[in-house]
């Protein structure tokens, strides 16, 4: 995120339907990792003494999401009741994706939210 989006906001939701299944959440700005890509890159020595790179790509499924946000009880029951999902959207000003969420934590008055990316669902 840039400094210049600090009113943003990231959407979280239940993937199927639950009428109470989801947030806007206003993540913290300094603790939140949701900018980070990386290429499917293997090195293999050869014989002559150089390398082989493969580059298998890059895709949505290879990323995960590391969320704080300020620590408010309606804030973790909602997201309490999202995390019992199999499946869960994550909307950002990027795309939205489908994930799973892996850990959901709240500690010294922060939520902390773990997400595994499977993938981008606006492409």
């Amino acid at each position: 995120m840039t400094e210049a989006n600090h009113n943003y906001q990231i959407g979280l939701a239940s993937y199927t339907y639950d009428a109470d299944g989801d947030i806007l959440i206003a993540p913290l700005y300094d603790e939140t990792e949701i900018r980070e890509t990386e290429r499917r890159l293997s090195r293999t020595k050869t014989l002559d003494g150089g390398v082989v790179i493969t580059d298998g790509g890059r895709t949505a499924g290879d990323r995960t999401f590391n969320i704080a946000c300020q620590s408010e009880e309606s804030i973790w029951n909602t997201l309490r009741g999202i995390a019992a999902n199999q499946w869960i959207t994550v909307s950002t000003d990027e795309a939205c994706f489908k994930g799973k969420l892996q850990k959901l934590s709240e500690k010294n008055g922060k939520i902390t939210i773990e997400i595994m990316i499977e993938s981008d669902m606006t492409t």
